[in-house]
């Protein structure tokens, strides 16, 4: 079966709370988001705000479970569009894991 999604791994949906801050180029500014899916080289949001395009974040999602340790990473925005909706979806690209 062809598969036409190209990336090098596979998305998990995830859809848990996101918490963001800012670090460049204007530090500290914090966002609540969804996390809606995640890879292990980026993610996918939800937001109420519109974040720019190269806008450097740190990201932190809670665990569910004691087992799973909870994401911390800092990452890159690489895509932001407003959804018909009003919701604004980003793309971000995860730089490292903290």
């Amino acid at each position: 079966m062809f598969n036409e999604d190209q990336r090098s791994f596979r998305r998990m949906q995830i859809n848990a709370k996101a918490r963001l801050i800012t670090l460049e180029p204007v530090a500290n500014q914090q966002f609540e988001a969804l996390c809606v899916d995640l890879s292990a080289t980026g993610l996918s949001l939800h937001l109420d705000e519109f974040l720019e395009v190269g806008t450097v974040v740190k990201v932190n999602i809670d665990s569910t479970s004691s087992a799973i340790a909870p994401l911390d990473a800092t990452a890159k925005v690489i895509r932001a569009s407003k959804e018909s909706d009003g919701t604004i979806s980003a793309g971000l690209e995860i730089m490292q894991f903290n």
